[in-house]
């Protein structure tokens, strides 16, 4: 199912009750939609010759280390905290133990130069009462230019995922919140965590290590990731859903220093 909303109703500028600006944002239930809707032609999010790519991480069993979970590598880094009390970790996902608590989720800005930043994100978030029934809640997405877009879930959805509509807006904060009259003994929490980023390519992409330079170095990151490239494709360099011989002749082809 998709849905385009338009977040001129919803979206509203953190430090302040005045609308800030308008940012339209693609909603989907079905992961597979929402994956596939970056590349469809039908929807043109993204320039054609933009680099498109991917990330699925399960939140299970994840270490708490000092109240906070993190995850993610390198242009997919996150890292989760309780707004208060307790965060636990189980084989089902990351939840908060206090009533009330919202769980956050920030994103680290890509460091590889052909990412723009977080365009998309999906996952499968959660929200009960104490008996473990469903209850209210809503996604609150925080976004590169100080808009907020706030998504309510009045039924339980074994996934949901957004597009940004705008190539100069990114994703910087998630937060998974309840809500209602009975949000303060309520409870949430998250089971995965899909990543959708996007940008224009680099005249670099060799540049593996991001030192301004394709060398030695960049070639055992290539050779310490050979094969199919499951979630996170850093180092599939021609998107074919794997690292082999084709992604070491672009490398190669790159050798030196990069163009400035």
């Amino acid at each position: 199912m998709r849905h385009l909303i338009p977040t001129s109703f919803i979206a509203l500028a953190l430090a302040s009750v005045a609308f800030a600006g308008f940012v339209d944002i693609l909603t989907f239930t079905n992961r597979f939609e929402w994956r596939d809707a970056a590349t469809d032609p039908e929807w043109a999010l993204f320039p054609a010759n933009w680099d498109i790519r991917f990330r699925t991480d399960p939140m299970t069993e994840v270490p708490i280390v000092d109240g906070a979970a993190s995850g993610g590598s390198d242009w997919s880094s996150w890292t989760a905290t309780l707004s208060s009390g307790e965060m636990v970790s189980t084989g089902n996902g990351i939840y908060s133990m206090t009533a009330g608590s919202s769980i956050v989720i920030d994103f680290t800005s890509p460091v590889s130069a052909n990412f723009s930043g977080l365009r998309g994100i999906g996952g499968g978030f959660q929200f009960f009462d104490s008996a473990g029934g469903f209850a209210p809640g809503r996604i609150w997405l925080k976004l590169s230019n100080g808009v907020s877009i706030f998504k309510n879930f009045n039924n339980e959805t074994a996934f949901t995922g957004f597009w940004l509509i705008d190539t100069t807006v990114t994703i910087t904060r998630l937060m998974i919140e309840p809500t209602g009259s009975a949000a303060a003994m309520n409870f949430v929490g998250i089971d995965t965590l899909s990543f959708g980023y996007a940008g224009a390519p680099i005249s670099c992409p060799g540049d593996l290590d991001h030192d301004a330079a394709v060398g030695g170095a960049d070639i055992g990151l290539l050779l310490s990731n050979w094969g199919p490239c499951g979630n996170a494709c850093l180092y599939d360099l021609n998107n074919d859903d794997k690292v082999n011989g084709g992604d070491l002749g672009l490398l190669l082809a790159g050798w030196g220093p990069c163009p400035i």
